[in-house]
């Protein structure tokens, strides 16, 4: 009886059993898509970190290394459970060329260093997260390149430095558990053992990994500190485990968040538009629930009659979702597959999604039951006598056609009646204000990303170009020189030398740790700062918002730097986000010693008639082997993979929230062309078209999209605005601000959402002209 009862109730009300049919349906597949991505991300993760044997400390060094010190260290520290010093030969991009033999890798951002594989950890992957061996002649290059350059097993690598020339067949690309990322700018290549020797002896530059595995990885903390207090080599950044993590799961785990935001939008979307087709349909059958409940049918079967339905439509709907996400799963679940491999699927990875699809349907369902309380107020009397459930409390007081001063008389009608109704049409408004939420906040977001400014959060001025001088035997020398020839330089409008040095710092419990500061006139290419500003004089110092947070200091805070071999206290002037180095860094003017000179940097402005291309090739030879870098390249090329993906979001989210407008707008009116049946048939009496009361239907809607679009820009601004923050907060850049174009953002995109809801009002109200109420009102 039920399932006859269903199926009339489908056949009468398609539209609307359609249209909730697919918001569940897709609210069920994003969500199961999200809780896919996840589980695949965390699976694929923990099996490169297994496979890789991953380190949980690595100190990279420049110079020359004093193993015995190193080994010393080992014996002692009871901590530590294995150790490795790699060796990475860094190669200037201009002697590499990547599968074209007539372009090298001058203009990219990445540091490419040539390793042999490793023994005993950290070991270097293939494609099938197999040890990568490699034989003379042949070369692994990292899966960044795969995707960067469309590079194939056969494709040629060449590497040549004046009269030396050696030629590399590609065999395997690298999932390299340090390097694997794309925002990481540095990549290992893997060649055979004789292969780096011949390499070694011709060009490039010697790096060390000094790495070690843990008994504990939960006393890294410790470690660090013991590490850092023993006067060890630490010439170049640290990183560890928990970065490690961080790094390779930032892209995929951005996208997961977003699509499980739109998700939950879409189940707010569901409910709303549960809500009036059950008030809508109650009101419908008002006389015949009184009927039911004078004959003595019990109040619950009433409400299982109703249930019925939506617990049927809900099930299917969700499972319809869910069996989609094995398929669209695919879409996002590819760059994991490729950067980290595909992790045998457990029991887990399928049971979550069916729990996070079975949740969506019980919040559905729980919904419905609280929306049936309505039934505790129908007396069956009332229901025989009138009918109808009426329309509730309206506030028309001060609304009549007298007061209407210059608005039409169609445009005031329809003002008055969303006035009367106003809760009634909160729901449309609702929709609105996410919809345009779920536009807007993807939109701005990839604009953010995509925007120039950006690199202000990486701890840098925004200069037009970067130049990087790895400390080596003679670099002082040749920075001088290189400062000497840019001051010179006409084409140069502007440059600023920052010289990085590694300091000792006394910690939050009392220890000395190491502390990277940049050093130099900091008022040339200003950084944006959290709180206060940047640091004037020897008495003051900028950290970085993971480095304040670690140490507990806030503006105005003072700390103790070991500089120049004394103590020196100095004032917290600021605090800024960077999210490179592991977030850890700082800012001052401080004395150094060229001993403990980590890298020299020079940014440099050009002037606006110079052609930057061609200035950075012309630098490039003038000042090899520095690394050159154009900014506004080096975020299309750490950042491409993200902004890729979320473009696609993007796009999702701007063509269901579009779909969104066009189903709910169109079910809210057929609900409200049918309730308002009999004012319609008044109005037609007394002299109004049906073009008149077409005008009046437009005009409630497009009052409610042009409230419901300022109120969306609103939420984006403040909602939108806070969700980056805490996403941020995970980078060490904590207070990301949105980049918004204010063309898009205010006035393209919410002028396109009410034109969409004109056109679907205007294509909705054509219903007036087949409706008969010109016939009801001879009868």
């Amino acid at each position: 009886m039920l399932l006859q009862i269903v199926k009339r109730d489908v056949l009468r009300n398609k539209i609307i059993t359609g249209g909730l049919f697919i918001f569940i349906m897709l609210s069920s597949l994003l969500v199961a898509s999200a809780s896919h991505i996840i589980m695949e991300l965390t699976g694929s993760l923990n099996q490169l970190l297994a496979a890789s044997k991953a380190p949980h400390f690595v100190q990279m060094h420049a110079g020359t290394l004093d193993d015995s010190a190193l080994k010393r260290f080992v014996s002692e520290n009871p901590l530590v459970q294995d150790q490795q010093t790699v060796e990475m030969l860094t190669v200037d991009g201009s002697n590499v060329y990547l599968g074209n033999p007539e372009k090298s890798e001058a203009a990219s951002v990445m540091d490419i260093g040539f390793v042999k594989q490793n023994q005993n950890f950290d070991l270097l992957l293939n494609l099938d997260n197999q040890v990568i061996t490699v034989s003379r002649g042949e070369i692994a290059v990292p899966i960044y390149y795969k995707g960067q350059k469309q590079l194939n097993i056969g494709d040629k690598v060449n590497v040549t430095s004046g009269s030396f020339t050696r030629e590399f067949v590609i065999v395997d690309f690298v999932r390299d558990v340090q390097m694997n990322p794309a925002i990481v700018s540095s990549k290992r290549f893997v060649v055979n053992e004789a292969d780096y020797t011949a390499l070694r002896g011709k060009l490039g530059e010697v790096e060390y990994l000094i790495e070690f595995q843990l008994k504990d990885s939960s006393k890294l903390t410790e470690f660090r500190n013991s590490y850092q207090s023993a006067g060890l080599p630490d010439k170049g950044p640290t990183i560890d485990y928990p970065l490690f993590k961080t790094l390779n799961a930032l892209t995929d785990g951005i996208i997961a968040l977003v699509i499980i935001l739109v998700s939950l939008l879409l189940m707010v979307i569901a409910i709303l538009c549960l809500r009036f087709t059950m008030i809508a349909s109650m009101e419908e059958d008002y006389r015949e629930i009184g009927v039911m409940k004078a004959i003595g049918l019990p109040r619950q079967d009433i409400r299982r009659i109703y249930m019925a339905k939506y617990i049927i439509l809900a099930a299917l709907a969700s499972c319809c979702g869910y069996g989609l996400s094995l398929f669209t799963a695919r879409l996002f679940t590819a760059n994991i597959s490729l950067y980290l491999g595909a992790a045998p699927k457990g029991l887990l990875q399928h049971i979550v999604p069916l729990l996070a699809v079975s949740l969506s349907f019980g919040i559905v369902v729980l919904f419905c039951r609280l929306i049936l309380r309505r039934f505790n107020r129908i007396t069956a009397i009332e229901a025989l006598r009138s009918g109808t459930a009426g329309v509730g409390r309206t506030h028309t007081s001060s609304f009549t056609l007298s007061n209407r001063k210059w608005l039409p008389v169609n445009g005031f009608l329809g003002l008055k009646d969303v006035y009367s109704r106003f809760s009634m049409f909160g729901v449309l408004l609702l929709v609105v204000v996410i919809c345009l939420f779920m536009i807007i906040m993807p939109v701005n977001l990839l604009n953010t990303l995509r925007s120039p400014h950006f690199i202000s959060y990486m701890g840098v001025g925004q200069s037009t170009i970067r130049i990087d001088l790895q400390q080596s035997g003679d670099t002082a020398r040749r920075f001088e020189q290189m400062l000497t020839t840019l001051k010179k330089d006409p084409d140069i409008k502007k440059l600023s030398p920052l010289i990085t040095s590694r300091f000792k710092v006394l910690g939050s419990d009392d220890i000395w740790e190491n502390i990277n500061v940049e050093t130099g006139d900091f008022s040339i290419f200003p950084l944006s700062y959290i709180e206060g500003g940047a640091p004037e004089g020897g008495s003051a110092i900028a950290l970085s918002d993971l480095n304040a947070k670690e140490l507990n200091k806030r503006v105005g805070d003072t700390l103790l730097i070991k500089a120049g071999g004394k103590e020196r206290q100095l004032t917290v002037s600021g605090i800024y986000q960077d999210i490179t180095n592991g977030g850890r860094t700082a800012k001052a003017q401080l004395p150094y010693d060229p001993k403990t000179v980590m890298w020299y940097v020079v940014a440099v402005d050009v002037q606006p008639e110079i052609p930057v291309a061609g200035k950075i090739e012309e630098l490039a030879g003038a000042f090899y082997p520095a690394k050159i870098t154009y900014l506004d390249s080096y975020l299309a090329q750490t950042l491409g993979n993200t902004v890729k993906q979320l473009r696609m979001v993007t796009i999702l989210a701007i063509t269901i929230s579009i779909s969104i407008a066009v189903l709910i707008t169109s079910l809210f009116l057929k609900m409200l062309l049918a309730k308002d049946s009999t004012q319609i048939t008044i109005l037609r009496s007394i002299g109004f078209t049906v073009a008149d009361i077409r005008r009046q239907y437009l005009a409630r809607t497009l009052l409610i999209a042009g409230l419901g679009s300022l109120l969306g820009i609103l939420t984006a601004g403040t909602i939108g605005q806070s969700l980056v923050y805490v996403l941020g907060s995970f980078l060490g850049a904590s207070r990301i601000q949105l980049e918004v174009d204010p063309v898009l953002a205010y006035l393209i995109l919410p002028v396109s959402l009410m034109l969409v809801v004109a056109v679907t009002t205007i294509g909705s109200t054509g219903s007036i002209h087949k409706s008969g109420f010109t016939n009801k009102i001879a009868d």
